[in-house]
């Protein structure tokens, strides 16, 4: 959806639309004797009380100009002005032309109505001889000039809107690339430092040291499983997404080794169909990230197992446990969850949400086509 222009754009455009038409608005509405220097000092009130009308008119059509284009976005796409057809010029000038009109008629009644006001509260402004000084055709004339100069007045707001809204657009492409990029890096310092760390790694071996001498077999799964986790690990940690397959294989692998480790009092149970495995992506390292949290804040026995639940729910896969709080919980900084939320913030307009509902403690993370 296109965004709408701030206020401050507008007053840029505005402001820029004075600048480069009020002087030849000035110049053709001028008779040669106002340009001497006897009859332009006194002018110089109206100048000023011309400009501001001008500018809060160029305002207030500019807004008009933005209300419309962000409809026809909405109608057609955000790329439907911006294409050289004949329909979006010829959508263009009409617009432009229906706008010049109520501009004509509301600058006349508004410059009307001001120059009353002006003259009432300084009756010294108003001339002293009202008598026309050109006869009627040649202000006809000079009444055309003005509306032709309405019209292109108004598609240069058009063209000028446009302009301003495509740049606005890109700019804040390139901001949220550079966020992006930041998070990515932040992420992935997060990920190697706190989740997977040198920390789990000796775990891990120290776990594997006894298996050897216990079950072979078990031993060589173990081995396995920990080679496929941290190679995931080494070749995804540079994606911005990956599939939700390879995201569930890679959880499935890390939860073998948690398995093993808190000696079967902790299960993960997956219930995602393998058509939405291959159909939506995920953030690497997502699951990882949710899985540990809860294994950090919550208990685990033989009598009461920690059952993780992963399954897809509406286009947002749910995350969700018993909650077991530990006899002496560690403190929560917070920092994965809000790191998970602040990355997908940069990918989609969908907001990760956590939080307990019902004694379980639920985080809903947005699948992306």
């Amino acid at each position: 959806m296109a965004e709408q222009l701030t206020s401050g754009k507008k007053w840029q455009l505005a402001v820029r639309l004075l600048l480069l038409y009020s002087p030849l608005l000035v110049y053709v509405n001028l008779s040669d004797s106002t340009w001497q220097t006897k009859s332009i000092i006194p002018a110089v009130p109206f100048f000023l009380g011309y400009s501001v009308v001008v500018l809060v008119m160029y305002f207030i059509w500019i807004n008009a100009t933005d209300w419309i284009q962000r409809q026809l976005f909405n109608w057609f796409d955000d790329d439907f002005l911006q294409e050289f057809s004949w329909k979006a010029i010829l959508t263009t000038i009409l617009v432009s032309l229906g706008l010049a009109v109520l501009f004509v008629f509301a600058f006349q009644k508004v410059l009307g109505l001001s120059f009353t006001l002006l003259f009432y509260l300084w009756p010294s402004l108003q001339p002293k001889n009202p008598k026309l000084p050109f006869p009627p055709e040649v202000l006809a004339y000079v009444a055309r000039a003005n509306v032709g100069f309405s019209v292109a007045i108004m598609l240069s707001a058009f063209d000028l809107t446009i302009n301003a809204r495509a740049f606005q657009q890109l700019k804040n492409v390139q901001l949220r690339a550079e966020r992006l990029e930041k998070e990515a890096v932040l992420s992935q310092f997060e990920a190697l430092k706190n989740q997977l760390s040198p920390h789990f790694l000796f775990n891990s071996l120290s776990i594997l040291t006894s298996l050897i001498h216990e079950d072979v077999d078990l031993s060589e799964q173990f081995i396995k499983q920990l080679s496929k986790a941290y190679r995931y690990l080494l070749e995804q940690r540079d994606q911005d997404m990956v599939s939700l397959k390879t995201e569930l294989d890679f959880i499935q692998a890390y939860t073998f080794l948690l398995q093993i480790r808190f000696e079967n009092k902790f299960e993960v149970l997956l219930d995602v169909p393998e058509a939405v495995q291959n159909q939506y992506r995920i953030a690497p390292l997502s699951l990882q990230l949710v899985v540990e949290n809860a294994v950090k804040h919550n208990r685990m026995s033989i009598r009461e197992r920690l059952q993780v639940r992963i399954y897809d729910d509406n286009e947002f896969l749910i995350v969700e446990n018993r909650l077991q709080p530990r006899d002496q919980p560690e403190p929560s900084t917070g920092v994965g969850l809000t790191n998970i939320s602040n990355r997908y913030s940069l990918l989609t307009e969908r907001e990760v949400w956590y939080g307990e509902q019902h004694g379980l403690f639920i985080v809903k993370i947005p699948l992306i086509v």
